[in-house]
């Protein structure tokens, strides 16, 4: 299991804590965008990258209330401090591919010494 030792002039471990990240998920960052042969607009990811995070949680899902055959999924995916996003990328979690939505929410700096991370919001539409 991977860990992520935490710098705190509040911790209780000499040097800082240590919290495990056992998961892994996949980053894959925005490479721009360009033009088709028909010139239209066409945007582009990298292959995913390993990222190894605490973990994730469902923030919620909607379901559609009117006639249409669309899902939308939301996560949000827990992350050590200093874990780098872009409202650009995308992340491959349990094999599905999420959008980040909005910008990376930064814990890192209360008013108690402890950094516990950050959490991004992810989207995925079905249908």
């Amino acid at each position: 299991m991977n860990y992520v030792i935490f710098a705190s002039e509040a911790s209780p471990v000499e040097g800082g804590a240590l919290l495990p990240t056992p998961w892994s998920v996949g980053r894959r960052v925005f490479s721009g965008g360009g033009m088709d042969t028909h010139g239209n607009p066409t945007r582009s990811w990298s292959d995913p990258v390993d990222a190894r995070v605490f973990g994730w949680a469902p923030a919620g899902t909607a379901e559609p209330t009117v006639a249409r055959d669309e899902v939308t999924w939301d996560l949000d995916l827990f992350a050590p401090p200093g874990f780098a996003a872009t409202h650009m990328d995308r992340f491959v979690v349990d094999g599905l591919e999420f959008d980040v939505i909005g910008v990376v929410r930064d814990f890192t700096h209360g008013p108690f010494g402890f950094a516990p991370g950050v959490v991004l919001r992810l989207k995925r539409v079905e249908g």
